[in-house]
């Protein structure tokens, strides 16, 4: 008898400077952002994380995490992993941390999330450019 695979919801991304996790499983999200801000270009930002929650669905699925440029065409990052949802009511959460990512240019930059090679979502990254110490 084959086991029924049922595609899992995506529940939320953040963006954020590190995850931890803490005794007993739980994690804890630090310096959570929705832009990175940087003196000049090219940018080099040295670490970020991107936590993705899944829900609601059951089996295995393979997982790709990709950072876009402005024009959604060059991958500028890329991740993949596989996750197993055992029942419907199970959560995973996904960790993706990126480090020393180069930003070539100023503008809005997109955070991909496939399942089986098909596109999920897309949330934006804005990285400015500002006249004072980098603040992310």
């Amino acid at each position: 008898m084959a086991t029924t695979k049922i595609k899992p919801q995506l529940n939320y991304t953040l963006l954020c400077d590190d995850v931890r996790q803490e005794v007993g499983g739980k994690f804890s999200l630090m310096g959570l952002f929705e832009a990175i801000y940087a003196n000049t270009f090219p940018a080099v930002h040295p670490r970020f994380a991107i936590v993705n929650e899944w829900s609601g669905g059951k089996g295995e699925f393979h997982v790709k995490i990709r950072l876009l440029d402005t024009d959604k065409k060059k991958v500028v990052s890329e991740s993949e992993t596989a996750i197993t949802l055992f029942s419907e009511s199970q959560r995973h959460r996904d960790i993706s941390i990126r480090f020393n990512t180069t930003f070539p240019v100023a503008g809005t930059y997109w955070i991909e999330t496939l399942v089986d090679d098909k596109q999920i979502n897309m949330v934006s990254l804005a990285v400015k450019q500002v006249n004072q110490q980098s603040v992310h």
